[in-house]
């Protein structure tokens, strides 16, 4: 063991049991902190409508959903190879947890469940000699000769702990109720480390929605959208929320939203018909045109 080199973790989300997962299996003796009295709570939280684990389409799509600023796609290309979608879902295989693949791509769980794949994939963590420390709030690190020096607050206690590397897995300030509170950029900040400031990433489009539009439509899918913001184009679906809509397609274009002065979002219900189709089938129409066109474009209740 005195050869073996000492890892910490500190976070224990998704990317942070990987990492742990990483280290240990590379030889690392490594230990893992968190802030929380249990690993996983954003998993938790992603999974309660259902565990979607990736998607499940072809590589080069698979690459263009992922990027960041001043991120080179290369590298991404290089991180993906590595670990794509396929080997995540051979990993969950190997953990028990058999998947498929549902609308627009998505995998899911058999279960839809994240709480047995989080506990199959902990107890492989601990039986593989990743130590857990629950309750540790990183506090602050130093960087010295003999390795880096890890500060936590532990029920009020300040404890110091020593590793050779270390791996931050924080989340951002994505949830704080799960843990991840956007502290840990004061705290690398007094340390001399330069850090983008954080900003929403994965999020939704708002929208004021009309009260009987929301008594009709909201928590209802729309399927086989074509969604543009500038030049940029996604198809799939979008969830109506209460205050707008959710959905990878949004998240995809994050970006390019985000590059507009004034974001614009244009949604096609029906991407595969030329307006020509869709006037023509209109074309014997004479009365309550709103309910014939339902009938024959075939529209849902939220559309």
């Amino acid at each position: 063991m005195s050869g073996q080199r000492s890892v910490a973790v500190v976070g224990g989300g998704p990317a942070g049991l990987m990492a742990a997962e990483t280290a240990a299996a590379a030889g690392a003796r490594v230990t893992l902190y968190e802030h929380k009295r249990s690993v996983g709570r954003k998993f938790l939280v992603a999974g309660k409508s259902g565990l979607n684990l990736t998607n499940d389409t072809d590589f080069e799509d698979f690459c263009a959903r992922y990027s960041g600023t001043d991120f080179p796609a290369d590298r991404w290309r290089g991180y993906l190879q590595a670990f794509d979608n396929t080997a995540l879902r051979a990993w969950a295989a190997e953990l028990g947890v058999e998947t498929f693949v549902a609308g627009g791509g998505k995998v899911f769980p058999s279960s839809k469940k994240a709480a047995p794949l989080l506990r199959r994939w902990t107890s492989r963590l601990k039986a593989s000699g990743v130590c857990f420390e629950m309750n540790h709030e990183w506090v602050g690190v130093q960087v010295q000769e003999a390795g880096i020096e890890l500060q936590f607050s532990v029920e009020g206690r300040k404890v110091i702990k020593q590793h050779d590397a270390v791996v931050l897995a924080l989340g951002g300030g994505s949830w704080p109720e799960t843990g991840s509170t956007g502290t840990c950029v004061s705290i690398l900040e007094s340390s001399g480390v330069l850090v983008r400031p954080l900003q929403a990433a994965n999020c939704g489009w708002q929208c004021s929605w009309n009260p009987d539009t929301l008594i009709v439509a909201e928590g209802q899918p729309l399927h086989h959208l074509e969604i543009r913001a500038g030049d940029q184009v996604v198809r799939g679906e979008l969830l109506v929320t209460r205050y707008g809509f959710e959905g990878s397609p949004i998240y995809h274009l994050g970006r390019a939203l985000r590059a507009m002065e004034q974001p614009v979002l244009e949604i096609d219900f029906k991407p595969v018909f030329s307006h020509a189709h869709m006037v023509k089938k209109m074309e014997s129409a004479r009365r309550d045109f709103y309910k014939e066109a339902r009938l024959r474009w075939k529209l849902t209740d939220a559309m």
